[in-house]
């Protein structure tokens, strides 16, 4: 975070205040639960009491609770360093926004429903995410080829999961332009999911077999990118998760804005 574009007016309301802090203090439990995880892969697991897949999730799940902990009681002090940074802004909405996507490709996990919501701000944000993802264009029309997959598809499903951000890493662990799970990522042959190749190419090909396992329905098969084929099968069509609900949609808007352009 550069000081010079900070301006020097203290202009943001304690109403305000209150939600940046909020959301810096969420923004530090994300940057500590990834920290954990990294630290705990240091260290290697006993070849005589293997670790089973139902105790590595709830090892996870038992790191991001202490990552809140943290957070709450014994905070690393970036929350604080975040905040005294962005209170210098003399717009509270540009403040929050710097907010809006750090560390996470899934912004529905931080609160921002306070985030200003106009034309002028949607249509910049728009923007943002077009030049960002627009980076890996050569990138998304080989895999495009490759796979047999539309273009922008592919280019609305790496905005809506990463922003164009080939480093985001999720709550859940999901990693680069096209979050794939390290089980994915294995599965597509992905061995370095921070390469923005390798990590199109490993999504691409995990949305192709999708699209083939539910014979080309593009909402079904973002359906199970997001949520599991499983759980598409289940209830036989979009589970009826918000989150899931609201991800395809995005998608779907996101690819029809891509096609006009």
């Amino acid at each position: 975070m550069h000081a010079a574009n900070i301006t020097s007016s203290n202009a943001i309301s304690p109403q305000t205040s209150e939600q940046i802090r909020k959301v810096a203090k969420e923004f530090e439990s994300i940057f500590t639960s990834m920290m954990m995880r990294s630290m705990r892969k240091t260290i290697g697991e006993n070849p005589f009491l293997p670790a089973n897949f139902g105790e590595k999730v709830y090892t996870e799940m038992l790191d991001d609770e202490y990552a809140k902990m943290i957070g709450t009681h014994a905070s690393l002090g970036l929350s604080d360093l975040i905040v005294r940074e962005l209170e210098r802004y003399e717009n509270g909405g540009n403040a929050l926004n710097q907010l809006r996507n750090l560390g996470t490709a899934e912004p529905w996990m931080i609160d921002n429903s306070f985030l200003p919501q106009n034309n002028a701000v949607q249509s910049s944000q728009n923007k943002s995410v077009k030049s960002q993802v627009g980076r890996w264009n050569d990138f998304i029309s080989k895999a495009s080829e490759k796979y047999n997959v539309d273009k922008n598809l592919i280019t609305a499903v790496i905005a809506q999961e990463s922003g164009g951000n080939p480093y985001a890493v999720s709550r859940a662990g999901a990693k680069g332009l096209m979050q794939l799970m390290d089980t994915t990522a294995s599965d597509m042959g992905v061995t370095r999911p921070f390469s923005p190749w390798a990590n199109i190419e490993g999504g691409v090909k995990y949305l192709r077999s999708m699209l083939d396992r539910f014979n080309g329905d593009e909402k079904l098969a973002l359906a199970s990118y997001n949520a599991g084929p499983g759980a598409v099968e289940k209830y036989k069509g979009i589970p009826p998760y918000a989150e899931t609900i609201n991800y395809v949609k995005s998608v779907l808007d996101y690819k029809e804005r891509f096609s006009k352009e």
